[in-house]
């Protein structure tokens, strides 16, 4: 089903083929690899109530600053994991499947969303801001940085500049140039086809599962099968954090030859999983696949889900750690730098300042 239709209700019995469905256990275990503008706080919600329900309490905790694990934008360190013990992830972080082989358990499932990307680029460029915010998260970069004083801008213009002015001494460049690649631990600024293939099934060894937004039913009954998640949890959902807005198409040639520039790894990306997403419901089976979308949109409703407090915002209690996590995310594009620096606001500029000092004399 679309994403953004709103779903049906409809009480029905579970057919045959999934009453005799064999008796699982719950995954205690997992690592969702939660990835922006993907329909991924929707799935968070899911997993939100699969956790809640079973009492799985042992999870990572957003911290801060800002609100991601294990150092995002760099990629993930166990350093900078809270708690160091915990079994489960449902935040924002940047894979890294060697480092967190180190700190999560082997039996560990790891599973992320993507989308394609010309969809995921248009639900970023509505999402980001195009005004000054600071602080960690520094929603405004780098649109503010591309389109300068202009509060709206088209997005062939958009594509235009952002191809010319965008590279990694940009902060936060990456969430328009290969995003999704970007989080899944990808340089997305690689040029050399034959290392991004690597790249790309290197991922595909690591990841147990890669859903995708464009055919989110089917992702959830995968997921399912993947955690063992009950029904109750998977069809009681609504659709979280998403926008209304015109969805466009490349106008012309320049602007899918911009887009492309951009992009190129995330179509990539997403040409390679698409194909092993149907190679996986063809070994799960397509009329088995088919019996449980009937239940699942028979069952789904609109009720909204409300947000967990079950993952609260934690800190590093060690200051020596915690000035290292700082300068960790700053020297991977994570520092909230705009433009018009008299314009930032106090203490965050003195407090970049600081960095950008401790930063060049390590």
């Amino acid at each position: 089903m679309n994403l953004f239709s709103k779903p049906f209700k409809n009480n029905v019995q579970l057919p045959k083929l999934i009453q005799k469905k064999k008796k699982c256990e719950a995954v205690s275990k997992f690592v969702y690899v939660k990835t922006h503008k993907t329909g991924s706080t929707t799935m968070t919600g899911i997993l939100n109530k699969f956790v809640e329900k079973h009492n799985l309490l042992n999870f990572t905790t957003r911290m801060c600053p800002g609100w991601y694990v294990g150092g995002y934008p760099g990629r993930f360190k166990c350093k900078f994991m809270v708690p160091k013990e915990a079994s489960i992830n449902i935040q924002h972080l940047r894979f890294d499947a060697k480092e967190m082989k180190r700190c999560f358990h082997p039996n560990t499932r790891y599973f992320t969303t993507i989308r394609k990307p010309w969809n995921q680029f248009l639900s970023s460029y509505h999402y980001f801001l195009d005004w000054e915010k600071s602080g960690y998260n520094c929603s405004g970069m780098p649109k503010v940085y591309i389109m300068k004083d202009k509060r709206t801008m088209a997005t062939s213009e958009f594509l235009a500049k952002a191809a010319i002015l965008l590279n990694s001494s940009v902060p936060f460049y990456f969430r328009f140039q290969n995003f999704q690649s970007f989080e899944l631990g990808i340089n997305p600024m690689l040029n050399d086809v034959n290392q991004i293939k690597n790249e790309i099934q290197d991922l595909d060894k690591n990841l147990d599962l890669v859903m995708l937004t464009d055919y989110f039913d089917e992702s959830l009954i995968l997921l399912q099968d993947l955690l063992c998640i009950d029904w109750d949890v998977l069809t009681n959902i609504g659709f979280q954090n998403h926008r209304y807005y015109v969805k466009t198409a490349p106008k012309d040639v320049q602007e899918k030859k911009n887009f492309q520039q951009l992009y190129s790894i995330d179509v990539a990306l997403y040409d390679y999983f698409n194909k092993t997403f149907w190679k996986r419901v063809d070994a799960y089976g397509r009329e088995r696949m088919a019996e449980e979308l009937k239940v699942l949109r028979s069952k789904q409703n609109s009720q909204s889900i409300i947000e967990s407090n079950v993952f609260p915002r934690g800190t590093i209690k060690d200051s020596s750690l915690n000035m290292e996590l700082k300068k960790y995310m700053f020297e991977n594009s994570g520092q909230c730098l705009y433009p018009k620096t008299k314009e930032q606001r106090k203490g965050v500029e003195a407090f970049h300042d600081d960095l950008r000092r401790q930063v060049k004399h390590k």
